[in-house]
Parts: C-alpha cells; sequence; structure tokens
C-alpha cells in the first residue's frame, strides 16, 4: 500500500489519527477512574463521615459502649453499599452497619490512620476482599466538645457497584475511538481516492498520448495541482507538436533549396555537355552561375551547421572594423538587390562610428540576413532604410521595412531555428533570424524587434563598441 500515492496518503493521514486516539483513549481509561469517578466517590463519602462524627459527638458514650455505638449506627440505617465503623481512639473497632465482613482490630495501622491522626479526614482507594475488588476508604477523625479525640468513623464502600459501570464506560470510549477511527479511515481512504483517481486518469491520457501529429490536449480538471500538471503536460504537447511542425517545414525548406539549387547546377551541367562550353561566352556565364550555386550551397550547409546544438559560443575571428566605411561597402549590393525587386532603398550612415571589435564576416551575415528579409517580405513599391548609430557605447544597425509586420503571436518564435511563420511558402530554411541572433549574442550584443501588424518591421542589431583605451572614432 505504501508504494502507491493512494496508500501513501492513507496511511500519512490515518497514522497520526490512531497514534491521537491511543493517547486519548488510553488517558481516559486511567484519568476516569482514577481523577474523576474515585475522588468524587470519596468527598461525598468525606461529607458522610463528617456527618456522622458530627452527631456521634452528641453522644460521647458511644466511643466507650460498644452497644450503645452499634444501637446508634442502626438508628442511622445507612444502606450499602457504604460500610459504616466506629473505631475508639487506639484504633479499635467498636460497632459497624451493616455488620459482617470486618474483623476487630484491623483498623489502627496503615498510612490512611496516620494522616487521620493530624485532624483531617482522609482517605485511599485498597483492595479489599478475596476478590480483589478496589474499594474507598475514608477515616474521619472525631473532635469532642472538650476537644481530644473520642473515636474515629470509618467508611467503606466496595466498587462492586461501581465495577459494571467503569467497564460500561470503558466499552463506550473504546467504542467512541474505534468509530471514530473507522469514521476518518473512511474519509481518508476517500480523499486518498479522489486525489489519486484524477493522477491515475491523468497518467493514463498522458501515456496514451500520441508522440506524432497534432497536439491532443487534456481538459484542465480536478484538484488544483492535478489541474497544473495537467497544464504542464498540454504545455509539452503544444511544444511537440510546434517542433514536430518545425521539423517538418526544415526538410521541406531544406529539399526545396537544394533541390533548387542543384537543379540549376544540373541545368548549367548539361547545356555545357550539350555543346554550349563551344561558345566562350556562354560557357563563362554558364560556369559563373554554378560558382553562385556551390557559394550558394556552401552558404546553406554551413547555416545548418550553425543551427546544431555546439558545446560553445560562435567562433569568431576578431579584428578593428571601421563601421562606417564597411556598412557602406556592404550596402551597395543590399541596394542593388532592393532595386531590382521594385523597392525603394534609403541608408542614413553616419560619416563617423566607434570602432568595433569583430568578426566582419559573421557581421555581414547577420546584417545579409537582416536586409534579405526585408527585401522579401516587402511588396513591390514599399522602402527598406538601413540606418546605424551609436548610444552608450553602442554601436547599432537597424533594418526597417513597409512590409505587412509580424504578428504579435508569432513573435515569440521569431528567432527559433527553421520557424517561417505564416510566410513558410517563402523560400528558405527559416535560418535567418536565428543565426543572426547567434552572431549578435557571440560579439556580446542583440538584436531588438518593433513591428506594427500592416506598418512594417524593424530589426535593430546592437553590439559594444570597443573597449575605452582605444580610439574612439575610426
Amino acid at each position: 500500500m505504501a508504494r502507491t500515492f493512494r496508500g501513501r496518503l492513507f496511511l500519512g493521514t490515518m497514522f497520526p489519527l490512531l497514534l491521537v486516539a491511543l493517547g486519548v483513549g488510553s488517558a481516559l481509561l486511567e484519568l476516569v477512574p482514577e481523577r474523576i469517578l474515585l475522588p468524587a466517590l470519596a468527598r461525598e463519602m468525606v461529607d458522610q463521615g463528617i456527618l456522622i462524627a458530627r452527631l456521634g459527638t452528641m453522644l460521647p458514650e458511644i466511643w466507650t459502649d460498644p452497644g450503645t455505638a452499634q444501637a446508634f449506627l442502626e438508628a442511622l440505617a445507612i444502606q450499602q453499599p457504604t460500610q459504616v465503623l466506629l473505631l475508639d481512639p487506639k484504633g479499635r473497632l467498636l460497632a459497624v452497619s451493616p455488620p459482617g465482613g470486618f474483623a476487630p482490630g484491623d483498623f489502627a495501622a496503615g498510612p490512611l490512620f496516620e494522616r487521620a491522626q493530624g485532624g483531617a479526614p482522609a482517605w485511599q482507594a485498597t483492595l479489599r476482599g478475596a476478590d480483589s475488588d478496589i474499594a474507598i476508604d475514608v477515616l474521619i477523625p472525631v473532635t469532642g466538645e472538650q476537644g481530644g479525640r473520642p473515636g474515629y468513623v470509618r467508611l467503606l464502600r466496595r466498587l462492586l457497584d461501581v465495577a459494571a459501570g467503569l467497564r460500561t464506560a470503558r466499552r463506550l470510549i473504546l467504542g467512541i475511538i474505534g468509530i471514530g477511527l473507522a469514521l476518518s479511515g473512511l474519509a481518508a481512504l476517500l480523499l486518498a481516492q479522489s486525489l489519486s483517481r484524477p493522477l491515475q486518469q491523468t497518467a493514463q491520457a498522458m501515456a496514451a498520448a500520441p508522440l506524432e501529429g497534432l497536439a491532443q490536449t487534456l481538459p484542465e480538471a480536478g484538484p488544483q495541482e492535478v489541474r497544473l500538471l495537467i497544464r504542464a503536460f498540454n504545455r509539452l504537447q503544444a511544444r511537440r507538436a510546434q517542433l514536430e511542425e518545425a521539423r517538418r517545414l526544415m526538410l521541406r525548406g531544406i529539399v526545396h533549396e537544394f533541390g533548387r539549387l542543384i537543379g540549376a547546377a544540373q541545368a548549367a551541367l548539361h547545356a555545357l555537355q550539350g555543346g554550349a562550353a563551344e561558345d566562350p561566352a556562354l560557357r563563362r556565364e554558364l560556369l559563373h552561375g554554378m560558382s553562385q550555386t556551390m557559394v550558394h550551397l556552401t552558404r546553406l550547409l554551413e547555416d545548418l551547421a550553425h543551427a546544431a546544438p555546439q558545446g560553445g559560443p560562435l567562433p569568431l575571428k576578431r579584428q578593428r572594423l571601421e563601421p562606417a566605411a564597411w556598412l557602406r561597402e556592404r550596402a551597395r549590393a543590399w541596394a542593388a538587390a532592393a532595386r531590382m525587386r521594385g523597392l525603394l532603398w534609403q541608408e542614413e550612415i553616419p560619416s563617423e562610428l566607434p570602432c568595433l571589435d569583430g568578426d566582419p564576416e559573421r557581421l555581414a551575415q547577420a546584417l545579409d540576413n537582416l536586409v534579405d528579409n526585408a527585401i522579401k517580405f516587402t511588396p513591390p513599391g514599399g522602402c527598406v532604410t538601413l540606418r546605424a548609430g551609436v548610444r552608450d557605447r553602442e554601436v547599432w544597425f537597424q533594418v526597417r521595412d513597409t512590409g505587412p509586420g509580424i504578428p504579435l503571436e508569432e513573435r515569440p518564435r521569431l528567432f527559433e531555428p527553421f520557424y517561417r511563420g505564416s510566410q513558410e511558402e517563402r523560400p528558405g530554411l527559416g535560418l535567418g533570424l536565428f543565426l543572426a541572433r547567434m552572431i549578435a549574442e557571440a560579439h556580446g550584443g542583440r538584436i531588438e524587434v518593433e513591428s506594427e501588424p500592416g506598418k512594417g518591421s524593424a530589426f535593430t542589431f546592437v553590439v559594444p563598441a570597443a573597449p575605452e583605451g582605444r580610439e574612439p572614432v575610426c
């Protein structure tokens, strides 16, 4: 039972209750007779004995004449179960009522007699009789009108009539404890089942959930902890579906891109084999196209290699870089590509910018990806703007377009590898933004995104300037 959640919850609930019930039951069984019942009976007998002693002081002869003493007790008409004895000052028996059961000379010794000699009533619970039943023994010292100690009044009450009540009380206490434990056990079992059943159902549903295809979520029901577990599972299912979709898009993109480039290379090769090699100009054009195709294939392979998990940061070949001149030189090719797509190209590059310690090829690769995306997603007649600047010892490069913008729900996944969102019909592998962010982070920088649906997007590539102590401007 302790191996299951339900069993552990049941035992964890019942074990403390069992200990408490045993402790309370034992305490009640001990305290009721010793601390409640016996003292109450003793006080009652003490009051009765004090009353008899006061009556006895009015008849001094009963403490010297056994016959008078016996007549005095008989006149009191004392009934069982209490037995009254009159003792002389030395503790010898003078009279007893009702008679029988006690022999003269049995009462002048013991701690009870010693305590009563001090003048105060004393009592004790003792064993009496052949059956060793409990009896309450009360001794009341009698004080004469002239002082002195004419005798003692002793009351004995065997608890034969109380024993049955004690046994009934014990059975009642044990019964109440047993019923309480049974009800507590039933409640603990129901509670354990109410918690374990949703967990079992959730575990079975998780085990039956497919590992491929669309995400199948579970309804959030049950206790709060179970709902949190189901919520976490649903998030994992959604993430699994996203990764599966990314894998599907990746494979489709790889097949498309490599197929397109390899197809172009094969077409050029077939043309050369078919006689185009005899024409020097055509041969040079075809060979140049094949060379460009190989460059694109090499770039794709590098992008895929960078997208794979790595054990450390992206390796860089850092050198001193003059950002303004470097950016203007790179911008020529970007401007030509934009104009070929029917776009307006604008530049806002300051004449002086702080020097950078960076890898120019990696930086160019990152900005290539940002500009390529801006050109790709801006419709003809739109505008692409390249800007640069400096703030707080950081150099920034911004590429802004007037395209459709990025939907709000797609922004958290923009930099995931192979993610292309609602624009997946466009060519490419969906690695551009991922690699751009990797390059920015490798330089100790970041990429900031601003976008408004219908009004375009702006990607800002930020890298730290060269450390203090060098020329601030190149």
